[in-house]
């Protein structure tokens, strides 16, 4: 699927290269892929995808909204996606509703996102999945539209939500694809979606 992206390019960028507050520390790992996981677990193999994928931050919502952005009357429900013993909680998004994961890593050359997710009797128009992508002093980057979800259906795995790469802005490679955030927003009235266990798989050397 084509990804197509807006690039912003503050002014300011090329400043906050060479100084940056203490309080952007946490970020400037992520953008350099410090806080990426080595490994992670082959969770879709029963649906034929034998990756390895690392749970998002509060990816299952066990934590509640805790580190999400919600907005739109978008909240956490009881009831799990019925795969996976990951907890008891999923996330509702009703039409008019955005939710933004916690900072995820994402490799700089290949990435992978899946999910669970249900709109059982949605009569909405898809669920649309974004990578909103992060640079110094959280300022945007860029924004990737990668998928919309078909409505109507009940409790399955996404497909491969995929990207040929994240967004290198020139001269300033330390701003790479490296640290993003997942946002997800039904279109459409009559949705009644339902996400759980986001997942991410950022390395380069996949299987399958």
């Amino acid at each position: 699927m084509a990804v197509r992206l807006r690039y912003l390019f503050p002014a300011v960028l090329a400043a906050a290269a060479f100084a940056v507050p203490a309080a952007n520390a946490g970020l400037i790992g992520n953008l350099l892929g410090g806080n990426c996981p080595s490994t992670g677990t082959t969770v879709f193999a029963p649906w034929q995808d034998f990756a390895s994928y690392y749970l998002a931050p509060n990816g299952s919502f066990e934590n509640g909204a805790t580190g999400w952005s919600l907005s739109g009357g978008a909240n956490v429900v009881s009831g799990n996606e019925p795969f996976l013993p990951t907890g008891t909680h999923s996330l509702a998004l009703p039409s008019g509703s955005t939710a933004t994961s916690p900072v995820v890593c994402l490799g700089p050359n290949q990435l992978f996102v899946r999910m669970f997710a249900a709109d059982s009797a949605g009569t909405d128009s898809g669920l649309r999945v974004r990578v909103v992508w992060y640079g110094l002093l959280n300022q945007v980057l860029g924004i990737s539209d990668f998928a919309t979800l078909a409505h109507g259906g009940p409790w399955l795995p996404s497909a491969k939500i995929s990207s040929s790469g994240g967004l290198q802005v020139p001269l300033l490679p330390i701003l790479g694809s490296t640290s993003a955030r997942v946002q997800v927003t039904p279109l459409g009235a009559g949705s009644r979606w339902l996400i759980d266990d986001l997942y991410i798989d950022p390395w380069v050397n996949r299987i399958g």
